[in-house]
């Protein structure tokens, strides 16, 4: 593979650094240099290219359920007028995780997170009321089998998390690939005794680090809405089978008009192509429907603000 990189314009290693970014954000520039063919000086400058010029952040996603948000949906909202100012609009709400302008029917999709169902709905009523919605179509994530931004499956258990882990949590949050001396410094440990910690909240699924894909429109790879309708009641095996193709980033069982939702990247319409047929020819799927994500407008996801703590929160010891 090629050294030499060209500002603003990403190839072939940089994609695949982005892969692997995506899958653990605190590889080590010796590891990252070891799977795509390149020097250890090589590889650190690729990904400093990457995360100055603003394609990547690499940051902690806590688990929604240490953050009390256990209520999960996606709404597809149709506008009159400009749909750039409702979405700037549900941007700015808190409980508003993801806003994305998108092509088709819905002008735009967004992801509400909060306590419970009661709250959830309260959202949705505050959501249509903003001027220049016309109608919104929710689905309820029963389960996300996979997200390459966050932890994923069962809330952590057993333990608990003390002031210490939440302060090590809010600084994987600013800046995932800190290191461990950094990390330790902030939070008053030693660079042994902040490994273990950070380690451990990794381990018990307490935190995922990755890197999140900035998609401002520009970019070669694009990112593809697919809502699913299943047959037959083994919704969470075709789930499971969707989540391991390697272009899918989200998928999540869903109540609604879709049984399943998923998120696809892709570097060319031709590969995108390729994904849909063969989603589309696996036992179980019996209807598929797309749209592009054409700008996202908001990619925060929750997270804990500086001096917040939920009490003692499920964590392995």
């Amino acid at each position: 593979m090629s050294n030499e990189i060209t500002p603003g314009v990403l190839d072939g290693t940089d994609e695949a650094i982005l892969v692997l970014l995506e899958q653990d954000g605190r590889l080590t520039h010796r590891e990252i240099a070891a799977q795509v063919g390149l020097s250890r000086s090589a590889a650190a400058t690729r990904v400093q290219r990457l995360l100055a010029e603003g394609h990547i952040d690499v940051r902690g996603v806590v688990h929604p359920a240490v953050l009390g948000h256990d209520v999960l949906a996606h709404v597809s909202v149709t506008v009159n007028g400009s749909a750039t100012h409702v979405a700037h609009a549900a941007a700015a709400r808190e409980d508003t995780t993801l806003v994305s302008m998108t092509s088709g029917h819905h002008a735009l999709v967004l992801e509400l997170r909060a306590k419970d169902i009661v709250r959830i709905d309260d959202a949705l009523a505050e959501v249509r009321a903003i001027e220049g919605i016309v109608t919104t179509e929710t689905l309820l994530y029963t389960e996300v089998i996979r997200d390459v931004a966050a932890p994923v499956g069962p809330a952590p258990a057993a333990g608990s998390l003390d002031e210490t882990d939440y302060a090590l949590l809010r600084a994987l949050q600013a800046n995932g690939r800190a290191s461990y001396v950094d990390l330790a410094a902030s939070v008053g440990l030693s660079p042994a005794g902040t490994r273990r910690r950070v380690v451990r909240l990794l381990d018990g699924n307490v935190v995922r680090v990755g890197a999140v894909v900035r998609h401002s429109g520009r970019e070669r790879r694009t990112a593809t809405g697919i809502g699913l309708r299943l047959d037959g009641a083994a919704h969470r095996p075709i789930a499971e089978q969707l989540a391991r193709l390697p272009s899918v980033i989200f998928v999540a069982r869903t109540l609604g008009r879709y049984d399943a939702l998923l998120t696809v990247n892709t570097a060319t319409s031709g590969d995108l192509v390729d994904v849909l047929d063969h989603i589309r020819e696996l036992d179980g799927v019996r209807e598929a429907e797309t749209w592009s994500h054409l700008r996202f407008i908001k990619e925060t996801y929750a997270s804990l603000r500086l001096g917040q703590s939920s009490g003692p929160r499920a964590v392995p010891g």
